[in-house]
Formats: C-alpha cells, structure tokens, sequence
C-alpha cells in the first residue's frame, strides 16, 4: 500500500487509461457490430462502478469519457428509439420536466459564466442529464427483456468496486457507492424474494465494507432503506409470508451476540468492527462541537442560506455555479466551491423554483407510479432504486454531478418510464404485450412479454437502465 500511497498520481493515470481503452473498443465495437447500444452503455457505467470519481472526471468539465460513451451509446441505437422520442406516451410529462430544465439550465449557465462564478459551465449537467435519461429511457422501452437479463452481472460491480478502492487505499467517495449499491440492493432484494440471494449476499458486503472504510450515515441508509422500500413494496406478489432479504438467521444472529457481547463486557460499542465508527458518528451527531454533529448542522445552515439568496430571483435562480458561503463560529465552514448537499435544494438555488418544484414532482411521480404497479416485482425494484436516489439526493449533491447524477438520472427516468401507465398496442414484430397490476384503482400498466418467466429481469445498465418488466404467467 505504500506504494500507492507515495504515488497518488498512478490513480489518474490509471483511470486514463481505462477510459481510454473503454472510449476505442466501444467505438470500434459500435462501429463493427449491430447491438453496439448495450455494450457501449456497459462501457459506460462499469468502469464507473469500478473507479468512481476517478474515471468519472476523466475528460474536459463539463464533458467527461462517461458522457461521450453515452452519448455515442445514444447515437449508436438512433434508428431504434428516435421515432419514438417524441410519441413515447410513457415518457411525456418526464420529457416536458426534461426540456424544461434544460431550458432553464442554459440561461443559469449564462449567468453564471457573465458573473464569474467557480465551475459555473459545469452546471450544464444540470440539464444535460435529465434530456440523457430521456433518451436512454425511450431505448430501453424499445428493447426486448430478454437482451437485459444477458447483463445482469453489471450489477455485482458496484461491490467489486468497494472493494478495488480498499485494496488500492484509494478515497472513496461514499455518497457515490452507497448510491450504486442501493441501485443493486434493490435487484438483488427481489432476486432474494425469488430464492437467489447471490446478489443481495454480494451487495451487503460491499455495503459492509463500504462501511467500514467510510463511516458515513447517508450512504448506508439509502442502501438500507432502497432493500427496506423494495421489501415493502414487493410482500404481497404471490405469496403467504414476506421473506426479509438479510444473509440469513445464522449470520443475523452471530450479528445481535456480536453487539450483546461487547455490550456486557463493557467493552464500547464503537469499537465494533466494521459497524464501530458509523454507531460512533451516529451517537454523536446531536453534538455540534464534534464533526459529525457540526456537519450535520453546516448543511441545514446550507440549506438556509440558498433559500435566503434564491429570493432575490426567485424564478431563475443565482445561477450555475454561484457558491454558497456559510460562516458560523466565527470562521468560513464551508469549501468556496461547495453547493447545499441537497439536489432539490440545489435545483431552486441555481435554476429557481419552477424548476425545483418540477424536481420534487418527477420524485414524487416516480415513487407514486413504481407503487402503484408494485405487485410486479420488476415495479418494486425501480421504487426502491428510487427511494435509494430521492435518500441520496437529500443529503448530497447527487443530481448535478458526474459520478452520482448520471446513475441518478437514468433511474429516475427509466423508473418513471416503465410502469404505470397502459398501452394499447403490439410491438413490431409481433412480441404481445402483458397487462400487469398497478394496484388498486389504478390503470393497468403494460409491459413486454419477454420471456414470459417469473423472475425480474434487472436492467441492463444497473444505474439507470431498465429492463421492460416481465409478465405473470398464468
């Protein structure tokens, strides 16, 4: 570890590389053969699960290798979901709230670069992924599930990825993991419902080990509250009793002995191993001299101060960029580049509140129709990859930068996409479509038959893809 530790540079390096090496195959793949879309969306995101930041800042701000392989994964599969783009019924209040941002994005980022502000062209995120998850939803819903189930092992690198950041002793930017593992932790909480656990099993311990790297609270409750919704939502498909998605009673037990056990021998909590630091932080986060007291506090005071200064123009925000300065203590506590750790606080400070509000509404329209049709298990998954963003976005910048707002965005917009709402037609060439639950008094969502099989057919792009919902069979 040494070494790395005295050669930070070779993890930029190294991220180059594989970006580079990512970007040329999949192009020469996109070129030479015909379903280039999947591959280049796996290009994409895997090695993104794997290096998190490292390979997501590789690039120009604010194009990044990440955007440009997504870009050309769009490109790439035109002919399949441009005519639809428009038509897509499924689609059509998320791409009015997708062109409305980016509407409103370009006059921020206007603004934003007339003023000098810090990073302020970076703001082009703010709308460019919302029109990315557009797109990418309309392909998707052009697709076959049975392409996307062939990829169902993207969703064990998020973990691997954990785990590839501890044996390099490299930073890891929790918020970002605990979103790519609460993302899996969904699939994998239905795959455990069905009797294959395999995933679930892998998730947690990345979760685990994430854990006990960064002791951070916000990561590890998107991922436990993403198996907890998905749990909820998904009980009542075809059967008696709720099976809990956890490892097992064997382990689960070694876990409650575990805590009773440094408990009676008066040994403190907090030196657990792997859960110690994060009941440390927890236990104190109601202290405001300590840092995890004091951090919680610098973001309420965060929030505050957007609120306060988005009231000078409250219809077109202050603009990409414009930092927020807290002081308290007598000192400045916040990074000059900092935003309010708070996607939807960080969408009416920089755009305004139109667009803040149609933030809070596309949420809550996705959580609301992944509900209504939760007895499908495909819907319970995407409603709790959902509650797993909407958590995430509270506490961190998750919808306006690059290693977090690309997954984000892809989940919400596929999520939103492919349940709920009932479609009438076939699909070319011949594939029937499956009407499926959407709950009670609430209209039938349709979905492609695929295989026709019970198991959910998770998306074949974890973070943001979907895969079409699989029909009950009778």
């Amino acid at each position: 570890m040494s070494f790395f530790n005295s050669a930070p540079q070779i993890y930029s390096d190294f991220a180059v590389v594989c970006a580079a090496v990512c970007v040329v195959s999949a192009l020469v793949l996109a070129v030479c053969l015909r379903g280039a879309g999947w591959l280049l969306w796996a290009a994409c995101l895997v090695p993104l699960f794997l290096l998190g930041r490292m390979y997501a800042t590789v690039g120009a701000p604010p194009f990044y290798a990440m955007d440009v392989l997504a870009a050309f994964a769009l490109l790439s599969t035109l002919h399949t979901w441009g005519p639809r783009v428009f038509s897509e019924k499924r689609l059509r209040w998320f791409r009015a709230a997708a062109l409305g941002l980016a509407v409103m994005t370009c006059q921020a980022v206007y603004r934003g670069m007339g003023a000098g502000y810090p990073e302020a062209l970076k703001g082009v995120i703010l709308g460019l992924y919302p029109v990315l998850g557009w797109c990418a939803a309309t392909w998707f819903l052009a697709r076959p599930a049975e392409e996307a189930v062939r990829w169902r092992w993207v969703l064990y690198v998020p973990a691997a990825g954990v785990l590839l950041m501890r044996v390099l002793d490299a930073p890891l930017p929790a918020a970002a993991w605990g979103l790519y593992l609460a993302i899996a932790g969904a699939f994998g909480t239905q795959l455990r419902l069905r009797g294959n656990s395999r995933l679930l099993l892998w998730t947690l311990a990345g979760a685990a080990l994430m854990t006990a790297i960064a002791s951070k609270r916000g990561p590890l409750l998107a991922v436990v509250a993403a198996i907890a919704a998905t749990t909820v939502a998904g009980r009542t498909y075809h059967r008696r009793a709720v099976r809990l998605p956890v490892l097992s009673w064997g382990i689960a037990s070694v876990a409650v002995f575990g805590v009773l056990g440094f408990t009676l021998s008066g040994q403190d909590v907090s030196h657990m191993p792997v859960v110690g630091g994060l009941v440390t932080r927890v236990s104190r986060s109601h202290d405001t001299s300590t840092e995890a007291g004091a951090n919680v506090e610098l973001r309420l005071q965060m929030w505050q101060e957007a609120f306060r200064e988005v009231r000078e123009d409250p219809l077109l925000g202050a603009g990409a960029g414009h930092p927020i300065e807290v002081v308290g203590h007598g000192r400045r506590l916040n990074a000059p580049r900092a935003g309010p750790h708070n996607s939807f606080v960080g969408y009416v400070y920089y755009l305004g509140w139109p667009a803040g509000i149609a933030m809070v509404l596309l949420v809550a329209a996705t959580l609301r129709r992944t509900w209504r049709a939760r007895h499908h298990p495909a819907a319970a998954s995407w409603f709790g990859a959902t509650v797993g963003v909407a958590l995430t976005a509270f506490t961190n910048v998750a919808f306006e930068t690059t290693y977090i707002g690309l997954p984000s965005w892809l989940v919400l917009a596929c999520a939103y996409a492919l349940v709920g709402v009932p479609r009438g037609d076939e699909e070319a060439g011949g594939v029937p479509l499956a009407a499926v639950p959407a709950g009670r008094g609430a209209p039938a969502g349709h979905f492609r038959s695929g295989t026709g099989s019970l198991r959910p057919a998770p998306p074949a792009v974890p973070a943001g893809s979907a895969t079409p919902a699989m029909p009950v069979s009778s």
